[in-house]
């Protein structure tokens, strides 16, 4: 029996529902134990952990509850044959602990994954940025860093420590007949920049006769909701079952957020046949199909909607203007069939969950087999390109994490994290390709 210790120190959103999805996919001889810190949400992600997996609540709470919490897995984790550290403070927890635990074997038994790489922040400053890369990149040696989708996987191209790609997944369905659909327009995610919230408000505002629902909560608790238009509906978090049944009859899904690693949102709105409309951010171009293309779906001229780029199974937009376009496009019932199709076919190619458990297998069971004598493990030497390579462990992980770190966004070339790329969102669709700026 394989143990694995799941450190979560922010057990909430998308990523306690990918935790979740991670532990509910290992056979009968991988153990998992969730060692979780409390947040806004966290009692309805708890209510999805099966009877399999075992929880245990971090004690420490406040500003200060670092240090208590890494005393406190001290005493834990060694009793685990890998750790799997999830998030920035998780992911701190577990390359602090990390030599302590393995010894040399540490970059191959612990398990890092962002979940969204932090200096990508907007609400942060620069200087912070550069600091918490620096940080994540010099680590990177610690542990096995595992990105959450191709943008993020490039984003780590060069890092001196092990990078693997196991994109985030879900159950691949069939499309709900357009006939099936309500009008409404979704989007999901907590109120705050980063996920665009107040973009989308904007956005209902200019389509007054359309339906708009918002699901998910402010920041902060206790913070007053915030004053929407008259036909955008709030919805508090709800369960995942009667999240994901409220995506199946939207028509279309929505996120213009200004930063992710690679949304759940987004990926599960395309397991099940959702067409998009979204931002030019390129973790989001992970989800779109096919190659961009102007825009010229509704009346106007190629100026009135400059910044609109379609795709096989959406849009990109970088305006109020535009986004509400694009919306309006997909009035076309044919047209939505055809976006519909379009990301059955990408979901199943890239994010069908029933490959990528079998893939979360293997990683865990070889990095339970490391040992300082292994002849595939890498010692942590001068930065290099793997966008197009994969380790000896990627391959005998399977070949999946491979394909998906090669994979660039249709159209787009990767660039080097030295580039400069806007602040917020990219001024033309030709920079979905960019890295962020320090």
């Amino acid at each position: 029996m394989i143990r694995v210790a799941h450190v979560v120190e922010s057990f909430a959103y998308g990523t306690a529902k990918t935790v979740t999805q991670i532990c509910e996919a290992q056979s009968g001889d991988i153990e998992s134990t969730i060692f979780y810190g409390d947040r806004q949400g966290t009692d309805l992600d708890l209510i999805d952990l099966g009877p399999s997996v075992r929880y245990e609540r971090l004690p420490g709470r406040g500003p200060l509850r670092h240090p208590g919490n890494i005393r406190f897995l001290a005493g834990r984790l060694p009793d685990f044959d890998v750790v799997h550290a999830h998030s920035s403070y998780g992911g701190l927890y577990g390359k602090w602990l990390a030599r302590r635990l393995f010894g040399d074997d540490a970059d191959r038994r612990v398990l890092y994954s962002p979940h969204g790489l932090a200096f990508l922040r907007r609400d942060v400053s620069r200087l912070g940025r550069r600091l918490i890369h620096l940080f994540e990149r010099r680590s990177s040696t610690r542990c096995t860093t595992l990105a959450c989708g191709p943008y993020e996987a490039r984003l780590m191209r060069s890092w001196p420590g092990e990078v693997l790609c196991i994109p985030n997944g879900h159950d691949v369905e069939t499309p709900t007949p357009v006939q099936s659909l309500d009008r409404t327009v979704l989007g999901v995610g907590r109120i705050c920049p980063q996920k665009g919230f107040d973009i989308f408000c904007e956005v209902a505002a200019r389509c007054p006769g359309r339906p708009f629902r918002w699901i998910g909560e402010v920041q902060r608790p206790g913070d007053p909701p915030p004053a929407v238009p008259a036909n955008v509906r709030l919805t508090p978090y709800l369960p995942h079952g009667e999240l994901l049944e409220i995506i199946r009859r939207s028509r279309l899904i929505f996120l213009p957020s200004r930063w992710e690693g690679l949304s759940r949102f987004l990926v599960e709105g395309v397991c099940l046949g959702k067409a998009v409309v979204t931002s030019v951010f390129p973790a989001n171009g992970d989800c779109l199909a096919g190659s961009a293309a102007a825009f010229d779906d509704v009346a106007g001229t190629d100026d009135d909607y400059a910044d609109v780029r379609r795709y096989d199974n959406g849009y990109t937009a970088q305006s109020v203007r535009g986004y509400a376009a694009a919306i309006e496009a997909m009035d076309d019932d044919r047209r939505l069939t055809t976006m519909q199709a379009a990301s059955h076919r990408l979901a199943a190619e890239r994010y069908d969950i029933r490959q990528i458990a079998e893939t979360w297998r293997q990683t865990y069971r070889h990095a339970a087999a490391a040992t300082s004598d292994d002849p595939v493990r890498r010692s942590p030497g001068p930065p290099k390109d793997r966008s197009q390579e994969t380790s000896a462990w990627h391959d005998s992980a399977g070949s999946f994490q491979g394909r998906a770190v090669a994979e660039t966004h249709p159209g787009t070339a990767p660039r080097s994290l030295s580039e400069d790329a806007p602040e917020t969102r990219p001024s033309s669709p030709a920079d979905l390709g960019n890295a962020p700026s320090f």
